[in-house]
């Protein structure tokens, strides 16, 4: 319900009803779709976090059929809450390099997990390297081969690890926040939103990261059996509608449009559920990672 006060001011600026009028569709239109990535037909699901689809569609040269999709979350937590909200996953196994995945209670639902930001951590680039995270998907592959893959990339996420990203001095991916740590800065997006950063510099850092990993994502594909699926959690504004980074709740085009490539194998895997393993909990370092990710 709007004031009298916001009536007049949205007669006498007429652009931000506009924006006011695209908010709402994007809130409690778009936002309320998305695709649900449990439900759909794989063997094994490659997340790339925070990969929007028209990168992706001018980068990428793997082989498969490649559509768009709507996420059902504008970050990774509502991406995670709302695609995984069932109580187990006995027949699938989840790989991942993003925290949070633990943070949000997810990671303990399925038959087996593995924690990369835990045991693979470059703490130079603050953040899993994408060969890591291969060798790993590959060896639970081995460990559960009966069982459906999630793997779950950093990159093209920040930390950038290309050569361009690497010049520039950031802290957090998406803006909330100085982390306490004596080589940040303000974030990236920050930056941008000051005009202290060429947003040019920030695309192209973006976009190495991504370059840099899609080598490792064709690794995987031909490795694995079965279908396999590249898709992404969510995209990045880089700028749109005065956005940067993955706000919530923020569900514009740049932001939860992402790929769906399929990718089909000769011969489907066999999916069988099974127990969800117990797992002896390390000293949690998640807090730490959060913080070198930019979450915190």
């Amino acid at each position: 319900m709007y004031s009298k006060e916001q009536l007049l001011y949205g007669i006498k600026n007429p652009t931000s009803i506009a924006w006011e009028l695209s908010w709402a569709y994007h809130r409690f239109v778009r936002g309320q779709s998305g695709v649900s990535v449990i439900d759909r037909d794989w063997d094994s699901l490659i997340i790339l976090d925070a990969c929007r689809y028209d990168i992706f569609e001018s980068t990428a040269e793997l082989d498969g059929t490649l559509q768009s999709v709507v996420s059902k979350g504008s970050n990774t937590e509502e991406f995670l809450r709302r695609n995984f909200s069932a109580e187990a996953y006995p027949e699938t196994v989840y790989v991942s390099a993003n925290p949070q995945v633990q943070n949000h209670g997810i990671d303990h639902k399925f038959a087996d997990r593995v924690r990369l930001w835990e045991t693979h951590w470059d703490e130079d680039l603050r953040t899993v390297p994408p060969k890591d995270v291969v060798d790993a998907a590959l060896a639970a592959h081995e460990r559960h081969p009966k069982k459906r893959l999630i793997v779950h990339f950093v990159q093209p996420h920040y930390p950038f690890i290309g050569p361009t990203g690497r010049k520039i001095e950031h802290g957090t991916l998406h803006g909330d926040g100085v982390i306490a740590d004596k080589r940040d800065g303000d974030s990236v997006w920050r930056q941008l939103e000051r005009g202290d950063l060429d947003r040019d510099r920030v695309y192209q850092a973006y976009v190495e990261n991504l370059e840099l990993t899609l080598p490792h994502v064709e690794t995987l594909l031909d490795r694995l059996n079965g279908r396999a699926v590249v898709t992404s959690d969510h995209g990045n504004a880089l700028g749109r509608w005065g956005l940067y980074g993955h706000p919530y709740k923020r569900y514009t085009t740049e932001v939860v449009k992402v790929p769906w490539l399929v990718v089909d194998g000769e011969q489907r895997r066999t999916i069988e559920a099974g127990e969800i393993q117990d797992h002896q909990e390390m000293e949690s370092t998640v807090e730490e990672r959060l913080h070198d990710l930019g979450y915190r």
